[in-house]
């Protein structure tokens, strides 16, 4: 019997290869999945105005042309970063020169390269690094001819192409804020979608306050699905208003399979939001707006602009996102082809006023997701505590959850948290959130306890009415402290902080520690690393994963033990701590 034989180890460079080789894999199979023409450029050098460059690949989708420049560097990047902002911006200053390189080095490609004429052109130059970039705000002015797709984003295309193939474009359009009239051939802008006999709802009918009106109506699945859009917790967005989950590859596969074989419509409504600038056509062809138009009217048109990433998707989204198209010619997607513009889907859809808010209306219909999904598959506990913040940003689980995302992003923690369904990171924070981390930060503390709040000096009055400067300088404020804190347990803990094996990284372990800063805080109030470095000196405790003593339910247990051992508390105070 032949023996296996053992495989070398990679050297660093084999290494290094392989993981280039990877990325940019990765970025071929979203871009080339989402229907963009790829154009293999790596290994060209071109001049192009002043400058001799190479691109690492092209993607063109009709006018939208994305330069990528991939990387797997963690030394000097911001020097590499400097270097591909003054080539891309070099390149769209010379558009036509750019074109007429590309056409002499691709002579096979120019029914791509020369379909548009120069000027309705638009290139993005993308840069896609492996690893997390830490970029100021600043810096996204400096560099601005680059537009920075990060891990966690590049991971996130790369889900929605896996599950909805070239129906993942409208997605990436909506990363770089393109609307319909910039793609492609210009359109007319009376472009819309009649809809007919449209149900109205009087507001009685539905309980909706705040001027909220309600239209039910049919629309073809190939129109709601080029416009519609869903306000995911894991993309790429920085914004708290953010609560749907990810879309489930499995369940878009059985809803696929059902239309395939059915060729029915869903009878169960779609939930959405409807743009500001929808209107109704009446009787006599007069335009009106919702407040204007007749309740429960049959008698009219809805007016919907016919513009991506419009109608924002409330509950519905994998009934909508099934019909996708998969650009394969396979049986299904023939039938499913048919169906997307012959099938109608039931839609009712709330009107905002104008004037509301993106957060009171994300509250909205957060709450409304919630309420529908409450009786159905369980909602996931990162999307209920997202649900909590938008509903109240100053609730303590609400700030834990900003606290965890700033300690995530540099220091002890960084690229350590699980803040999305898509992150790989080791460390889950629901738990975290829940039962240790809400307390250190709350605004309300217990009677007789006290939080981070106590000792914070900013606008606190601000801050109690949710304003979003404030409660960021909050936040940032906790996660210093937290960084202080952790930053001394690392430094006297090392080995096991770098021992993957080890429970000091568990969230038994960091619950313990949380949740003993927290009851320290009436007899030490908040210090700073040299005072932390100093108490957990010399400290010895077994967090091997065979001696570790506590489990999930004893995080107080274990917090005990660090106030009676490290800060040398009294097991009498410690008991009314």
């Amino acid at each position: 019997m032949k023996k296996n034989k053992k495989r070398k180890p990679l050297t660093p460079e084999q290494l290094l290869k392989r993981n280039k080789a990877a990325l940019k894999r990765k970025i071929k199979n979203i871009f080339v999945g989402a229907g963009f023409n790829y154009i293999p450029t790596n290994n060209h050098e071109m001049n192009v105005g002043l400058r001799k460059f190479e691109i690492d690949s092209l993607y063109i989708y009709e006018n939208i042309w994305l330069l990528c420049e991939d990387t797997i560097k963690s030394t000097n990047i911001r020097d590499h970063i400097r270097t591909k902002n003054e080539a891309f911006g070099e390149i769209k200053q010379n558009v036509p020169e750019f074109v007429e390189n590309l056409s002499e080095l691709f002579p096979e490609q120019q029914s791509i390269l020369k379909k548009y004429e120069i000027g309705r052109i638009k290139i993005f130059g993308l840069y896609i690094s492996r690893d997390e970039l830490q970029l100021a705000d600043t810096d996204y002015i400096l560099f601005n001819n680059l537009i920075f797709v990060q891990p966690q984003t590049l991971s996130y295309f790369q889900w929605i192409v896996q599950a909805i193939k070239l129906s993942a474009r409208n997605e990436i359009f909506r990363f770089l804020n393109l609307k319909s009239e910039e793609i492609g051939l210009p359109t007319s802008s009376s472009d819309c979608t009649q809809i007919t006999a449209p149900i109205i709802y009087p507001q009685e009918f539905t309980g909706l306050k705040n001027d909220i009106r309600v239209v039910s109506f049919m629309m073809s699945a190939e129109d709601l699905l080029n416009m519609c859009y869903v306000l995911r917790k894991d993309n790429w967005e920085e914004s708290i208003w953010l609560y749907q989950r990810l879309i489930e590859k499995g369940k878009i596969k059985k809803i696929r399979d059902f239309l395939e074989k059915k060729g029915e419509t869903f009878y169960n409504n779609i939930i959405v939001a409807l743009p500001d600038n929808i209107a109704f056509l009446d009787a006599s062809r007069q335009y009106k707006t919702v407040k204007e138009i007749g309740n429960l009217e049959g008698n009219c048109k809805l007016i919907l602009p016919k513009e991506i990433n419009s109608i924002c998707v409330i509950d519905g989204q994998h009934r909508i996102f099934a019909h996708y198209e998969s650009g394969t010619e396979s049986k299904q997607e023939q039938k499913i082809s048919e169906l997307r513009k012959q099938l109608h889907l039931l839609v009712t859809g709330l009107v905002f006023p104008p004037e509301m808010y993106a957060g009171e209306r994300a509250r909205i219909q957060s709450e409304i997701f919630l309420d529908i999904n409450s009786n159905a598959k369980a909602v996931p506990q990162n999307v209920l505590l997202q649900i909590k913040r938008i509903r109240n940003p100053i609730a303590d689980e609400s700030i834990a959850q900003y606290v965890i995302e700033k300690l995530n992003k540099e220091g002890v923690f960084c690229k350590l948290l699980q803040v999305s369904s898509l992150d790989n990171a080791p460390i889950k924070t629901a738990s975290i959130v829940r039962f240790a981390l809400r307390y250190l930060v709350t605004v309300t503390p217990s009677e007789g306890k006290t939080s981070l709040f106590s000792y914070w000096s900013g606008d606190k009055e601000s801050f109690l009415k949710a304003n979003s400067v404030f409660i960021d300088e909050y936040a940032m404020f906790c996660a210093n402290v937290l960084k202080c804190y952790f930053s001394a347990i690392k430094k006297n803990l090392i080995t096991y902080w770098n021992d993957n094996t080890s429970k000091i990284l568990s969230v038994i372990a960091i619950n313990g520690f949380i949740i003993a800063l927290t009851r320290q805080l009436n007899v030490n109030g908040v210090q700073d690393f040299e005072y932390y470095d100093q108490k957990f000196k010399g400290w010895k405790f077994d967090f091997s994963k065979e001696g570790f003593p506590y489990t999930s339910s004893q995080y107080r247990k274990f917090s005990s033990r660090i106030l009676e051992e490290v800060f040398e508390i009294p097991v009498d105070i410690i008991d009314t701590l």
